[in-house]
Formats: structure tokens, C-alpha cells, sequence
């Protein structure tokens, strides 16, 4: 029995990080600007990623997603039953219904079997769950998504580092969205990102930045122009500065935490 009291996950942050926070405090820009666009960047080399986006949340990016996929009311999307509340509450937010099958009980990870045998006229889309870092089967996944005409969202939020065959989880073409969150392998005290093709990308851009089609990086600094349209209904759910200053060390320190 311990004697002290154990904290859950504490965030490992250097004085590399706070520097750099420190660092975005004092400059003449804390919201979205250069370094969530260095944030991004690091991300999509690191995860060899066609495109990326960084956002407020996990929760955000899935949300963003099924929005951009063109997923609603009368639509369903098949989940796993062990997983974080959001990632069924961000269907219900579209207006579609979140349907729950069972895991496989080595791996927690979704039932590609119970998959296949959820799949009804209605189902638009299937959010497999990299649950606690371990991979989906993502061929069967894909599989059953390309017989039937689906799309595959990864809700990797335990996945930053996570490996399917070698192939690093966000690398592909379809949207996954992962977590920053202060427990998470790499953190932004909030936060997290969508990968994914860079048409959807570009699209999830807008969606989650009030369906605008230029942030006010582009806006507002001195090369900008304060010229927008809103193209469509979007949220907000872009990430500051604050928080990508954090996120560039902890992305040069990920090795390490891996190592741990």
C-alpha cells in the first residue's frame, strides 16, 4: 500500500516547453499562427501523414470529421462498446446513430466479425478505436468498409506512436483523429489533430475554424489580407499557439517517452 498519493499521468514538460510557451506569451501572437502551422508540419513528417490539421480536441476532430464525410440524420455509424463517451457522442452530434458492437477480448479493439454483422442499409461509416495504443485490425476494417461502401474514421487518440505492420496509424489517406490531452504520450495540456487526404484536410480546416476559408493567421499578420468568406456552418475548434509551443518539443522528445 502506498504511503503517498499517486497521481494519474502527470505531463512530462521540460523547460524546453515552457520556453517555448513562455516564448508565444511574449510575442504578438498566442492564437492560431506560425507555430501551430510548425506543429502541423512536424506531425505530418513524423506520421508521413498526406496532410494534417491541429484542433482544440480529439473529440473535435472527430466531430469535424463525420461532417465532413457528409454523415446525418437517418444515418448510423458503427463503434466499438469499450471506448471513451465521445467517441459515440460525437455521432449523436451529427444527428446519426452510434451503433455498439463488441471488442475482441485480447486486444480491446473493435470486433471486425461484429463489424460486418452490424452493417445495415443505414450504416454510413465505422470509427474503430486504437484503444490504450494497440492497433485495429485495419485490413479487415478496410475491407469490410470497401465492400460495402463505408468510411473508416481511426479514433487514434492513444495512437500517436501506434504501428499497423509497420505502418505508422495517421499515414493514411482516410481522416484519423488524435488526442493531445494532458494524460495522453504527447501533450498540449488540450488539444489534438486530424490526418488524413489533403482535399478532406483543407475541408476540415474550414469546418472547424467557423467555416471560414482563412484563419486569421492569414488575416491578420502583416503579409495578410483581412479578405474571407464563411463557405459553410463550422465550429470553433482551432488550436492556439499557446498550445502547439508545447506540442513542437514534445514532439522532439516522443522518442524518448516511447523509450520510457
Amino acid at each position: 500500500m502506498r504511503s503517498t498519493f499517486l497521481s494519474y499521468n502527470p505531463p512530462s514538460l521540460s523547460d524546453l516547453e515552457k520556453n517555448e510557451v513562455m516564448d508565444t506569451l511574449n510575442s504578438d501572437w498566442i492564437t492560431t499562427g506560425p507555430k501551430t502551422k510548425a506543429f502541423e508540419a512536424k506531425l505530418k513528417t513524423y506520421m508521413d501523414s498526406p496532410a494534417v490539421v491541429c484542433l482544440n480536441s480529439c473529440t473535435a476532430g472527430l466531430h469535424v470529421a463525420l461532417v465532413a464525410l457528409g454523415v446525418g440524420p437517418g444515418d448510423e455509424v458503427i463503434v466499438p462498446s469499450l471506448t471513451f463517451c465521445a467517441t459515440a457522442n460525437v455521432v449523436e452530434h451529427v444527428g446519426a446513430t452510434p451503433i455498439l458492437v463488441d471488442v475482441c477480448p485480447d486486444t480491446l479493439c473493435i470486433d471486425p466479425v461484429a463489424v460486418e454483422a452490424a452493417v445495415s442499409p443505414r450504416t454510413k461509416a465505422i470509427i474503430p478505436v486504437h484503444y490504450a495504443g494497440h492497433p485495429v485490425d485495419l485490413d479487415e476494417i478496410f475491407r469490410i468498409a470497401g465492400t460495402h461502401g463505408l468510411k473508416v474514421i481511426e479514433d487514434a487518440a492513444h495512437a500517436i506512436s501506434t504501428r499497423y505492420k509497420g505502418r505508422l496509424v495517421g499515414s493514411r489517406g482516410n481522416l484519423a483523429a488524435f488526442s493531445f490531452y494532458a494524460t495522453k504520450n504527447l501533450t498540449t495540456a488540450e488539444g489534438g489533430c486530424l490526418t488524413g487526404d489533403s482535399d478532406l484536410i483543407d475541408k476540415c480546416r474550414i469546418i472547424g475554424h467557423h467555416g471560414m476559408n482563412r484563419d486569421a493567421w492569414k488575416r491578420f499578420d502583416k503579409s495578410g489580407s483581412w479578405y474571407y468568406e464563411v463557405v459553410l456552418p463550422g465550429f470553433k475548434y482551432n488550436m492556439m499557439d499557446i498550445q502547439a509551443a508545447m506540442g513542437l518539443h514534445q514532439m522532439d522528445r516522443l522518442a524518448g517517452f516511447q523509450e520510457i
